[in-house]
């Protein structure tokens, strides 16, 4: 069954209780080897240690991000605005004659709006769509060549 991300995104609440189910399932699991003896207090720890430490990780890569989106967005904003300003300045007031000012001004600003989510979340979103199965490649393909390119073969299938 494929995960339907239309309909997890149309309830996005859904998204904490699945996440704390796993993690509900991971404890059991995780108690249930140390009760029956086949995991030891070392790695209970272990396994706490390496479990924070990638929420840690994986919180301040998140920040990061964001901010790296808005520092993007805001760059393409602040040069776009100065070159439709330059380009207005330079035609002068004959542009006045063909479309009224307050038409360039919204199609400016709508226009630089939707170029700041094209530059703030479609291309990172893009370009680390395309770089997730080459780094699963990568990883796996020491372990086992075969499955790395079937994984790699099937991603490429589901995309094309």
């Amino acid at each position: 069954m494929m995960i339907n991300k239309r309909l997890i995104h149309l309830v996005k609440e859904s998204k904490k209780y699945i996440a704390q189910n796993v993690f509900c399932q991971w404890c059991a699991t995780l108690l249930e080897g140390l009760w029956l003896g086949k995991a030891e207090g070392k790695m209970l720890l272990l396994t706490v240690l390496v479990a924070a430490a990638a929420l840690l990780i994986q919180y301040g890569m998140t920040l990061f991000a964001s901010r790296m989106s808005f520092l993007s967005s805001k760059a393409v904003k602040k040069t776009l605005r100065e070159k439709i300003y330059r380009k207005l300045t330079r035609l002068g007031a004959s542009y006045n004659q063909q479309v009224a000012t307050s038409a360039v001004i919204q199609m400016a600003v709508e226009g630089v709006d939707q170029l700041e989510i094209y530059f703030g979340a479609y291309l990172p979103q893009f370009f680390y769509a395309l770089l997730a199965p080459l780094t699963l490649f990568c990883v796996l393909a020491p372990v086992s060549l075969s499955v790395a390119l079937v994984l790699l073969i099937c991603v490429r299938e589901m995309s094309g």
